[in-house]
């Protein structure tokens, strides 16, 4: 379970987020952080944006990615794979739904929806996982006026399941909201280690001179604050995509 973030799927296969499923079971068994207060966790979690220091010029060649793996089950890496192929995510959706019946009144709502504001509103409210699919085509269908939203929104502190769902429907926009991801990730303090590690994620698809840097300081930021964590994932996807685009045009050129 060492390799097991609290916010990656959990093992057991529930679907249900590891920290919500079997963590308490696994620490109980193993005798770990039962003296650490759950507030003092929660708190953890979050960043401050004095905390991360200057981890000094970028240089993601081939070494550091030897040297620097991703880890094998993680919720960055969920997303990152659902960037690349949303189009997978759909297909199991309508397969899914064949066999469990649950959400319909959700689903209702989505598609009956007169405006973005209802939509946002079921956004934040932690939509059903089965409720996702339909949710993000509608937004997307309303882009012009969902995206900006979605970008306010991200401003102060959300939920999991809406940064998720926000960075899905960001990437599927195919616009560039590079600077915008910067400034939500340096702004203010509080931000959620989840919450920035996922953006890490999406930055990795634009073009940004400033991009490569903060992925830097922020992979190596969580991976020596959060050791027994997977959020060092996302800035390191991020950079992977950015090497990946790159490799892209110099076979063009």
């Amino acid at each position: 379970m060492s390799n097991v973030g609290r916010n990656d799927p959990c093992p057991c296969g529930s679907g249900k987020k590891y920290k919500k499923c079997c963590m308490s079971v696994h620490n109980v068994g193993f005798g770990e952080q039962l003296a650490v207060p759950k507030r003092a966790k929660i708190d953890d979690d979050f960043i401050s944006i004095e905390a991360v220091v200057d981890y000094g010029h970028p240089l993601p060649d081939e070494a550091f990615f030897a040297n620097n793996d991703l880890h094998e089950i993680s919720a960055p890496r969920l997303i990152y794979s659902s960037l690349l192929h949303p189009e997978i995510e759909g297909i199991a959706n309508k397969v899914v739904r064949q066999f469990i019946n649950r959400g319909k009144e959700e689903r209702k709502r989505i598609k009956t929806a007169k405006n973005t504001e209802t939509l946002i509103g079921i956004m934040r409210n932690n939509p059903d996982p089965l409720n996702h699919t339909p949710l993000i085509d509608r937004l997307i269908e309303e882009r012009a006026q969902s995206t900006p939203m979605i970008l306010q929104e991200l401003k102060e502190p959300q939920n999991d399941s809406f940064v998720e769902l926000a960075v899905r429907i960001l990437h599927r926009s195919r616009t560039n909201f590079s600077k915008e991801i910067i400034n939500i990730i340096k702004s203010g303090n509080n931000r959620k280690a989840y919450a920035i590690s996922i953006l890490c994620v999406l930055l990795g698809f634009y073009d940004n001179e400033y991009s490569e840097k903060l992925l830097w300081d922020y992979y190596y930021y969580m991976k020596f604050k959060y050791p027994n964590d997977t959020y060092s994932d996302g800035p390191l996807l991020g950079l992977i995509e950015i090497r990946e685009r790159r490799k892209e045009k110099a076979s063009l050129k």
